[in-house]
């Protein structure tokens, strides 16, 4: 009798034992997939952010750059438009004046850079889009685990018994498959 019972005690232990390290386990891997998926709604939102904040930035250099194009121009063909006399020395006393003005810019921006804006832009999506396509192979492979973890028998019965559910995988809709329209952007 003694034999039977200490049977039964251990199989009781290792089925105790089984179901702690299970359920631990489990809840590890789903904090690790909670915590995979935060990393990854922050570059999500990065992206969200950055894509806005580089549009406006972009926007108000190419703006000051077309302010300075547009001056430049504007005075170029004050002067030779000029008929007279009075005229060209009223368009040689306006450029006269907006000199140091339009210099103090030409020196904030030495060459017009509408391509390097563009190309800035185009550098930083793709960065975030790097980071974005990490955080979700992360959080796939995370998800992976853990959805594998709670389908599997015994732990299938414990999972459902616990109240673990499987996890949705980060899969990119189609739409969004395609390359983000920066004019779109750019026309907001």
């Amino acid at each position: 009798m003694e034999t039977g019972m200490i049977v039964a005690v251990t199989i009781a232990v290792v089925f105790i034992l089984f179901f702690i390290l299970s359920y631990n386990k489990m809840k590890k891997q789903e904090i690790n997939v909670e915590n995979a998926f935060g990393d990854l709604d922050v570059f999500l939102m990065k992206r969200v952010d950055e894509l806005d904040n580089l549009v406006q930035t972009a926007r108000v250099a190419t703006d000051q750059e077309m302010e300075i194009l547009n001056s430049v121009t504007s005075l170029r063909t004050g002067v030779a438009e000029a008929s007279n006399m009075e005229e060209k020395i009223k368009a040689h006393n306006t450029l006269q004046q907006e000199m140091p003005s339009i210099m103090v810019n030409m020196e904030s921006y030495p060459e017009i850079k509408f391509n390097e804006n563009y190309l800035h832009i185009q550098r930083s999506i793709n960065n975030i889009e790097e980071q974005i396509q990490a955080a979700r192979r992360n959080f796939n492979s995370h998800t992976g685990k853990y959805n594998q973890l709670i389908s599997t028998f015994p732990r299938n019965l414990l999972a459902s018994a616990f109240g673990f559910s499987k996890k949705p995988m980060f899969e990119t809709p189609p739409e969004k498959r395609e390359n983000v329209d920066m004019k779109a952007l750019f026309d907001r």
